[in-house]
């Protein structure tokens, strides 16, 4: 479990996530517009609400649409259960980013309502990083999934390789018997 922990912190969209979140609060010290924030968070709450919806329909599709034969041989080096951990992983970070946008978004509206033009940054900088990173995980995801499509496309034509090698096989062993 510590592993998998550390192997997440260390990712690539992990810390790029950070880089950026770390660098916007330098910017922005001590406070932020809420004006601003607003505007950002919606369309942070636009952004991911399309990638979610297309992201969990893309995931239906490359569940469903896999043979059990490719699982199985997915499944000999535990391939299979890493892609699904991985997507499940990636959809359950981009949900969290999508409803954090959404709580960022009425808080800022909130404080305007109240006329309090300003806030502290350090939210806006949690933001910033669930963003990026539910971006960034789900291209992450997507490739994998590219390679996924990929192996199953040269384990479709192995398979067929193999058929094939068989088919002829059995036509020689039955023209050797007649």
């Amino acid at each position: 479990m510590k592993d998998k922990i550390f192997r997440y912190i260390i990712s690539w969209d992990f810390l790029i996530s950070s880089a950026i979140a770390v660098t916007l609060y330098f910017l922005f010290l001590p406070d932020i517009s809420n004006t601003f924030v607003k505007d950002l968070s919606g369309v942070g709450i636009s952004v991911l609400s399309i990638v979610f919806s297309v992201y969990f329909a893309a995931l239906a599709i490359i569940i469903s649409s896999s043979d059990d034969d490719f699982i199985r041989f997915l499944e000999v080096k535990g391939r299979y259960q890493q892609i699904t951990s991985t997507f499940r992983y990636s959809l359950a970070v981009l949900f969290l980013a999508l409803l954090y946008s959404v709580f960022t978004y009425a808080n800022a509206a909130i404080l305007i309502e109240r006329k309090i033009q300003s806030q502290q940054n350090y939210l806006f900088c949690i933001f910033t990083f669930a963003f990026f990173y539910g971006l960034l995980v789900a291209l992450s995801a997507t490739l994998d999934s590219i390679r996924y499509a990929l192996t199953r496309v040269k384990f479709i034509n192995k398979k067929d390789e193999i058929e094939a090698r068989r088919k002829d096989e059995a036509d020689r062993h039955k023209k050797d018997v007649s």
